[in-house]
């Protein structure tokens, strides 16, 4: 999903009109670690003036500028806090509440990018602190009823927000796809990295901060495209395969002293009652770079396309 572009005649735009199109602030609620924070890396794209319809005017980051300051994660982030406040001007706040009022003539954007179990309450919060606009990271709530509540709230207050599954239309998708269909035959498994370290520090804090569990969270996007491109329902799912020694689940404490119980890595095929199948494999410590991968019948790999390209 994207906003429709804007359409302006140069020649007529009035004062008022030019100022209504200049970069819009975008407010970053959740930006988690360096390096590691899916809201981080939203954010950065933002800096240098990258976007010319909006800038990253205020980081909102209830957990590291809170109690997990001192815990894994605080010192990068208040790192990064130091640095962007001094080369890009960027505004740092514990809280929506605490943004300043928005200046007369410009829109403001949340990007939320937090903790899914805190997102429908962080969206209520957006949308009082005067944001027309949010983008909602996937999945956005714990539960299809809390979706539902925050899209009718929304509604009501005449808010668009917006969320997608920008893996949906990634080049390296498309690309495994288009080598499967011209190799009959083969067989797809689309692999799903994250760059945690493998310590109970890191697994516990990642375990609590997305304690929805690996598959409504990291592994989202796969099961996205199983969903649009595969034809997996759940009235449509034949078996469902566990690799078990690939697979790994662990009960980890996280930054609270409450245990989480998640998969740190799992891998699992699929089939379909219309005769499709795929795989999907997620490890929270295998790296930086996902992927898809074609093999043959015999499970030897024939093509693999990777991102970041």
């Amino acid at each position: 999903l994207k906003p429709e572009p804007a359409h302006h005649n140069s020649n007529k735009m009035g004062k008022k009109q030019s100022k209504m199109s200049e970069q819009c602030e975008v407010v970053l609620v959740g930006c988690g670690c360096p390096l590691r924070g899916m809201g981080w890396y939203h954010g950065v794209q933002l800096l240098d003036n990258r976007s010319p319809s909006c800038k990253l005017s205020y980081v909102v980051e209830p957990w590291f500028m809170g109690a997990g300051a001192t815990g894994p994660g605080g010192e990068e982030f208040a790192e990064f806090q130091k640095e962007t406040e001094k080369t890009h001007g960027v505004g740092f706040h514990k809280s929506l509440a605490d943004l300043p009022a928005i200046p007369e003539g410009t829109k403001r954007l949340a990007l939320i990018s937090g903790r899914t179990a805190d997102n429908p309450r962080l969206l209520s919060e957006a949308i009082e602190a005067g944001c027309t606009t949010i983008y909602l990271e996937k999945p956005g709530a714990p539960t299809v009823a809390e979706l539902e509540a925050m899209k009718k709230e929304a509604a009501d207050k005449k808010v668009t927000v917006l969320m997608g599954y920008n893996k949906n239309v990634c080049k390296y998708v498309k690309n495994t796809r288009d080598f499967a269909a011209e190799n009959p035959g083969s067989h797809v498994t689309f692999v799903s990295n994250n760059t945690y370290e493998n310590t109970p520090e890191s697994l516990g804090e990642c375990f609590e901060r997305n304690a929805e569990g690996m598959l409504k969270n990291m592994a989202i996007h796969e099961l996205a495209l199983l969903v649009s491109f595969y034809d997996v329902a759940v009235d449509n799912i034949e078996s469902a395969t566990v690799d078990k020694e690939f697979s790994s689940m662990q009960t980890l404490a996280g930054p609270s002293g409450k245990e989480f119980t998640d998969f740190d890595k799992i891998k699992f095929t699929i089939k379909t009652k219309t005769g499709k199948e795929v795989s999907v494999q997620a490890d929270r410590c295998g790296g930086d770079t996902s992927y898809g991968m074609v093999s043959d019948a015999d499970g030897k790999e024939l093509f693999r396309h990777s991102m970041p390209d």
